[in-house]
């Protein structure tokens, strides 16, 4: 008859569970939805709904939604209410500028390497795929290949601390300028136009021309600020008008 040797001296068959590793996939998952637009600005969530979407418990949710909290892509609005953090125009003007001092510097040292071709293809791959997406109305696609170029043109900076401060950013705009798809008319203009600015920066990283790629970086930044700004003054309007017809 076998036996099983289950002393002090019998060494376990399984691995142990890293549990901070599943905790840092579900930040990082969270992350991404919010730099990707996949939340809106103002939009509540609860721990419970982001476990069941993500397939885990609430335990890892709970503090990767701690961690976003730091980071004030997430607010905690109530006892137990979460909310994406919403958009408060003044709040998100002082987020360009320093968007623009850091993107444009990031984007500057990119273009003041060696000769890098692969770097532009990889740049041309991205604004093609945003282009494509235009073609036909898929504003998701669209929206992750504008995050594609602009993420590998900063990679090229060099920074990783950079890019991490860029990042943090992001996180809290993203949502921002995803709600601008709720008009798609202004969120074709402002991606045909980004399309453009962003053939600007590729030439200039091609060229080693690092004024025109920080200038070309912050005027795309820019714009894009202009035209959201304007779609929530608009939204504001038109709400104020609905509440003064009751």
């Amino acid at each position: 008859m076998n036996t099983f040797d289950l002393t002090k001296n019998s060494k376990p068959m399984l691995a142990p569970v890293d549990v901070s590793t599943v905790q840092e996939r579900v930040y990082q998952s969270l992350r991404l939805g919010l730099l990707r637009g996949e939340f809106l600005p103002g939009e509540q969530v609860s721990i419970r709904a982001l476990a069941n979407m993500l397939g885990t418990s609430a335990m890892p949710v709970r503090e990767a939604i701690a961690r976003l909290i730091a980071e004030r892509a997430i607010e905690q609005s109530g006892p137990r209410t979460l909310r994406v953090a919403p958009y408060h125009a003044s709040e998100h003007e002082a987020y360009i500028r320093i968007r623009m001092q850091l993107e444009g510097y990031a984007a500057e040292r990119a273009a003041s390497g060696p000769k890098n071709p692969k770097l532009v293809d990889a740049l041309r791959r991205h604004n093609d795929q945003i282009k494509e997406a235009l073609q036909v109305d898929d504003y998701d696609a669209a929206l992750t290949g504008n995050q594609a170029f602009h993420f590998e043109l900063y990679r090229a900076s060099g920074y990783s601390q950079l890019l991490d401060l860029i990042s943090t950013l992001w996180l809290r705009t993203g949502p921002i300028v995803a709600s601008a798809r709720k008009d798609t008319s202004l969120f074709e203009r402002v991606f045909t136009h980004g399309v453009k600015i962003h053939s600007n920066v590729i030439d200039a990283v091609a060229q080693r021309d690092r004024a025109a790629a920080r200038w070309s970086v912050n005027l795309d930044i820019r714009s894009s600020h202009l035209a959201i700004r304007r779609f929530y003054k608009l939204a504001d309007s038109n709400a104020a008008d609905v509440s003064g017809a009751d």
